[in-house]
């Protein structure tokens, strides 16, 4: 099958639109999201052309100077198992070495047999399992005062990320942080970044960061202990509530005693798996 790759255009999105409305269950963020993509200079989005039609499409971002991140992944149904995923990948990661990544990452959900296939037979490693948990919230007594999480203050900060370092949250989500549905490594100046933001919180159970955004509470980084984390679960929940916002959506290392806890307090988990590919 002879078919083109080359960077999207705007007059692709009318076409992408409508085989990617109905990806999932609930739909898909692709036809909404696309018309932004190429404005922005740190990502590539590629797209398989057959007889001049758009037929496939994937997203390739730089998230740091040595970090890229692949996502968005769709191939017209049609038009699947004849190699174009493995091009679009190709392509993304050479994209990917050419703007100076020494790493690249992308996600997939577990169970995903056929990607994970494909990914492996594409030379990368894992995965590492990590979980989307959310929760909707509904109104509801709050906690006691003294168990709520509060804005965090720049000497916490240094706290959290000891704490968070040699913790084993850490060692089993590599070290990652979670920006929506991108992991990039964790560094010490995004408790800074967050601090200044007022999005670094803390309590007696932990440190989280919290991004609030329409009518979600996004949390891609948190730092707990076994005996804390069903208290930490609690207190995000009651976040939400004071905020008034509908639910919680956290990215969260797959620990046993974590997901747990989250499944406890109500929140329903969704596995993911991280691979990576050094470059």
């Amino acid at each position: 099958m002879d078919y083109v790759i080359r960077p999207a255009r705007a007059e692709d999105v009318a076409s992408i639109a409508e085989w990617t409305k109905d990806t999932f269950d609930w739909g898909d963020y692709v036809a909404g999201m696309l018309p932004t993509w190429p404005e922005d200079p740190d990502s590539l989005v590629i797209v398989c052309v057959l007889d001049q039609v758009p037929v496939a499409l994937a997203r390739a971002q730089m998230l740091s100077a040595g970090e890229a991140w692949l996502s968005a992944a769709r191939v017209q149904p049609d038009h699947r198992r004849v190699g174009m995923a493995s091009a679009m990948n190709d392509h993304g990661v050479a994209w990917a070495r050419s703007k100076g990544a020494v790493i690249v990452r992308l996600a997939i959900e577990e169970g995903n047999e056929a990607a994970v296939s494909q990914v492996s037979k594409s030379g990368y490693r894992g995965p590492v399992p990590w979980a989307h948990a959310e929760i909707d919230v509904a109104p509801g007594q709050r906690l006691d005062p003294g168990e709520r999480l509060k804005l965090a203050l720049a000497i916490d900060a240094d706290a959290a990320w000891t704490f968070w370092a040699q913790s084993e949250l850490a060692l089993a989500g590599r070290e990652l942080i979670a920006d929506g549905w991108r992991w990039r490594r964790a560094r010490r100046d995004d408790l800074d970044t967050a601090l200044d933001n007022h999005r670094l919180l803390q309590g007696r159970a932990g440190w989280v960061i919290v991004d609030d955004r329409d009518d979600s509470m996004l949390i891609g980084w948190l730092a707990t202990a076994q005996t804390e984390a069903p208290i930490l679960a609690q207190c995000l929940v009651d976040l939400a509530r004071e905020r008034s916002l509908a639910r919680v959506e956290a990215m969260v290392p797959a620990v046993p005693w974590l997901l747990e806890a989250m499944l406890r307090e109500g929140f329903r988990l969704q596995p993911m798996l991280i691979f990576s590919k050094p470059l």
